[in-house]
């Protein structure tokens, strides 16, 4: 049994608006969470993985869609209300005006690195609002409830309150990829509140962000989440300086100015004091770019990472003088090996004669490269198949490319964007 609390503007049960892609599905990922979601696809545009938006299908009640840019939570759909396992609807991605053309899910027949299925079957659900069930198997949730649960709105196709929405059709509204407000053309009417309108069944449940606009308009799904108490201690940017390393900012924006690493000089400590413990430690056991670094760029031998998952980044340390030597910042770029391993770090990277310039993670490779050869030549590519580095998994052949500029390497993938950057 599936039983969540709804909190509008907020989120619903274990789901919080503004919560990271990357947290999202590492908590569904769980063991104990298999049972109450037997089955996840991913759907997303294949032509630009890495700023695209992203809707995760928890079958057979939930969908989450995520921003673009910084893949956090935006809206939350609740459907089938009273069933278990239906055959599916028309998929979400068309009902939010993404080409069907261009959308990779579970369900196509080629292997992707986003299927993360877990069995069939369906889950009963009850819906709490204030601690009173408002839905279940047994309480059917209709306008009249709505009204007496949430108070009167206006007449229109969706109900409309401040960070909630109730829908009485299986498919959202098609005019619109956001939900009509009640200071929206056509809803300006009271509802005439007679016996047959209040028995009309809602269908599905729509949970986004209060609005701050003056005219109450929700925000549209393509626009970012706004700052949210639930991005609190998480990465709001990093900029990149290269050859002296990172400036870190952090939610909220009001945080006191940025925390730095650099390169050379921060130590283990340091790190600890700005970041606090890392995921993880991993000792440097693979040698193959040695060949093609200079004599003066050695490290000891036992040299390590310190793991940041949760930031998006590894920072290599001498093994002897625990000073900071490299920072590789990961994009989190759906469809590549690395997606999920790494939350998405929202890097930028300074232009060295003008702090007002930058390019970021969500920059095509051809502007970043622009930007960069402006310092230093590019270096000829090295390709790295990178489904090597799993031979546990079962993945196709998935090969980057780095390229080389004076101080800083970038990881490209086949769609022209950046997966991961190595700041030496």
């Amino acid at each position: 049994m599936l039983q969540l609390d709804l909190r509008p503007g907020d989120g619903i049960g274990s789901f919080k608006l503004g919560a990271s892609l990357w947290s999202i599905l590492s908590f569904v990922r769980q063991p104990q969470s298999k049972t109450l979601f037997p089955s996840v696809q991913i759907t997303y545009d294949v032509a630009t993985p890495a700023e695209t938006i992203i809707l995760v299908h928890l079958h057979p009640h939930l969908d989450l869609l995520f921003s673009s840019k910084h893949q956090r939570l935006h809206t939350i759909v609740l459907r089938n209300l009273r069933h278990g396992m239906l055959a599916s609807p028309r998929p979400a991605s068309q009902q939010l005006g993404i080409p069907s053309s261009s959308v990779s899910s579970t369900r196509s027949s080629r292997p992707s690195s986003t299927s993360a299925a877990a069995g069939g079957g369906g889950t009963g659900l009850t819906v709490r609002y204030r601690h009173t069930v408002i839905s279940s198997q047994d309480e059917v949730l209709r306008r009249g409830s709505v009204m007496r649960h949430f108070g009167p709105t206006y007449e229109g196709e969706v109900m409309q309150y401040p960070g909630v929405a109730f829908l009485f059709e299986d498919e959202l509204p098609s005019s619109s990829t956001s939900f009509p407000s009640s200071s929206s053309g056509g809803m300006h009417k009271r509802s005439t509140n007679t016996e047959e309108s209040k028995h009309i069944e809602v269908r599905k449940i729509a949970i986004t962000q209060r609005s701050t606009a003056a005219n109450g308009e929700t925000n549209d799904a393509f626009e970012e989440v706004l700052e949210c108490p639930t991005m609190d201690g998480e990465l709001r940017s990093v900029v990149v300086n290269v050859h002296r390393g990172i400036d870190m900012y952090f939610f909220p924006s009001s945080d006191a100015g940025p925390r730095s690493l650099v390169l050379g000089e921060s130590t283990a400590e340091d790190i600890r004091y700005e970041l606090g413990e890392p995921t993880g430690i991993h000792y440097k056991d693979d040698d193959r770019m040695a060949i093609h670094g200079s004599n003066t760029q050695t490290l000891s031998s036992n040299s390590y990472f310190m793991n940041y998952y949760h930031f998006g980044m590894d920072l290599l340390l001498d093994g002897e003088s625990n000073v900071l030597k490299k920072i590789i910042l990961h994009s989190n770029i759906i469809g590549s090996p690395l997606f999920q391993r790494y939350k998405r770090c929202p890097w930028e990277i300074a232009d060295q004669s003008s702090q007002d310039k930058r390019v970021t993670f969500a920059d095509s490779l051809e502007d970043i490269k622009t930007l960069l050869g402006k310092y230093s030549e590019a270096s000829q590519p090295m390709q790295v198949d990178r489904s090597e580095d799993y031979e546990a998994l079962s993945i196709p052949a998935f090969s980057t490319r780095l390229i080389g500029f004076d101080g800083i390497i970038l990881e490209s993938i086949s769609s022209g964007q950046v997966a991961a950057i190595t700041v030496y």
